[in-house]
């Protein structure tokens, strides 16, 4: 029987560097897109599935996406409840999720306006 050779894989700290890297292109791309959008973005329609864990729990809509002026939180998304959340706190899934809804609505209103 062979004897696997994992030396081709990337380490843990590598892989952990690729995703924060991966967290960090997603994150600002939402914040380029919300910021193209305006009041246009409708945080009603954003679904996101991975929510923290305090907000698990809870069946919560998005009402409202706000910019900060501040590198570290750039966007803040606000829940039903009055609960509000930073990008840095969801999940990998949900900002692929929230980056691929605000860009269907910049489509969209790019759309209506041609």
């Amino acid at each position: 029987m062979a004897t696997p050779d994992f030396s081709a894989l990337p380490t843990a700290d590598e892989l952990a560097g690729r995703l924060d890297d991966f967290r960090t292109t997603i994150k600002n791309a939402i914040v380029k897109v919300v910021t193209e959008l305006g009041d246009e973005a409708d945080a009603s329609d954003f679904d996101l599935r991975f929510l923290p864990l305090t907000l698990n729990e809870f069946d919560l809509e998005i009402t409202s996406l706000t910019l900060n002026d501040d590198d570290v939180d750039p966007l803040t998304i606000r829940f039903g409840d009055d609960s509000d959340v930073e990008l840095d706190e969801l999940a990998t899934d949900d900002l692929i999720a929230l980056y691929q809804v605000v860009t269907d609505e910049a489509a969209e209103n790019q759309d209506d306006e041609d």
